[in-house]
């Protein structure tokens, strides 16, 4: 991928500051959805709800949802946090579903998973 500027893609962090800074009461729920047979693969799945306030958390209406998977031990983050890794990427797809995507839907750390591989 020899075109890949990093500094062209929004992190999930920059994202997530404008979400709160638009819906203070926001709230982003995050769900382990890796099976038995994923960890067997050395997979983590994860999903990420958006919620642009707290009533729309109680009557379960998402904005928006995304969902992310990670593998054990590729790339230097994956290596010790795949699972927190997961989470982000889940949460950064569901931020970009919700209007959060900067000028290009992938984030930062998408495309950088996207370079090492």
């Amino acid at each position: 991928m020899p075109n890949f500027n990093p500094a062209d893609y929004e992190t999930v962090a920059e994202r997530l500051k404008r979400f709160l800074k638009d819906h203070k009461d926001g709230r982003i729920i995050t769900s382990n959805e890796t099976t038995p047979e994923d960890r067997a693969a050395l997979t983590w799945v994860m999903s990420a709800a958006i919620f642009e306030n707290g009533e729309d958390l109680e009557r379960s209406l998402p904005k928006a949802t995304g969902f992310a998977f990670e593998i054990d031990g590729q790339g230097m983050a994956n290596k010790t946090s795949a699972l927190e890794n997961c989470e982000t990427s889940a949460i950064g797809r569901a931020l970009a579903n919700a209007g959060y995507g900067g000028d290009k839907r992938a984030s930062r750390e998408e495309m950088e998973k996207v370079a090492r591989d």
